[in-house]
């Protein structure tokens, strides 16, 4: 099933079955059984997937979605599945358990005519704090074959600054900017959140750090850099000379101070 009957590739790719109305009511309770499913089991914080052309990310794009319903169209109809996958995960999990949303901020498809991009990201960020959501998790590209992404270590970081940047401007400031991607050390992870507190200057907001250079996020989220190395917290706390605890098992395996990691 999809947004529409479109598939990611016509290379292999299955084309997916248009949902129905009742697909999608069937869809948005599932999330509101499975939210409650995370609050017995004792998990600790929920992230919902609308990113990397995964269906909430397909729904989003008009270029995936070509509905003529309430949920296509319009900004407000793309938007409609994830609102209303948000207030029902809200209805049934603690008001002090973390909602994270991750989005593809922008699909890099800009030779499209119309796509999913940081503007819209920057649209509906504003409309998360009211909704109950305390982290926006900005990632992007996965949702059409021909995106053109240009990487480097900071491909994605500067997207998040350009959000929190926005968010900021308009006076928003309950709502935490995560940034992700290719950051595997120590140094970027400090300088992309290390900064003074927000400044008030008349009407104008200002976020510098030491080097007068804007905070670009709030948090940084990494996954990969584990699969890789699985004690890399140790070795960044060990680099930034940051004191951490250490499960009891590994007490005694701690680096050595002066030793370069």
């Amino acid at each position: 099933m999809g947004a529409s009957a479109i598939p990611w590739s016509h290379e292999g790719f299955a084309i997916p079955r248009e949902m129905s109305l009742q697909d999608i009511n069937n869809l948005v309770q599932g999330f509101k059984d499975s939210a409650r499913r995370a609050v017995e089991a004792g998990i600790d914080v929920i992230e919902i997937h609308g990113a990397h052309g995964y269906l909430i990310s397909s729904f989003l794009s008009p270029i995936s979605n070509r509905r003529t319903d309430d949920y296509g169209g319009s900004f407000e109809n793309r938007t409609r599945l994830l609102i209303e996958v948000i207030k029902v995960i809200r209805e049934v999990i603690p008001k002090t358990m973390p909602l994270l949303v991750r989005v593809s901020a922008t699909e890099w498809m800009d030779s499209a005519p119309e796509s999913w991009d940081v503007e819209s990201t920057i649209r509906l960020a504003k409309l998360l704090p009211a909704l109950g959501v305390d982290l926006l998790d900005v990632s992007s590209g996965g949702n059409n074959e021909a995106q053109d992404i240009r990487t480097d270590n900071d491909f994605q970081v500067g997207i998040a600054g350009r959000i929190r940047e926005a968010l900021f401007h308009d006076g928003i400031h309950d709502l935490l900017i995560g940034a992700v991607g290719l950051i595997t050390e120590a140094d970027d992870a400090k300088r992309i959140v290390e900064a003074k507190a927000p400044v008030m200057t008349g009407d104008c907001i200002e976020i510098e750090d030491e080097q007068g250079k804007s905070t670009k996020a709030d948090v940084v989220l990494v996954a990969r850099q584990f699969l890789r190395e699985p004690e890399w917290v140790f070795r960044v706390a060990h680099h930034l000379g940051v004191d951490v605890q250490y499960p009891l098992q590994y007490q005694r395996a701690q680096f050595r101070k002066g030793s370069k990691i």
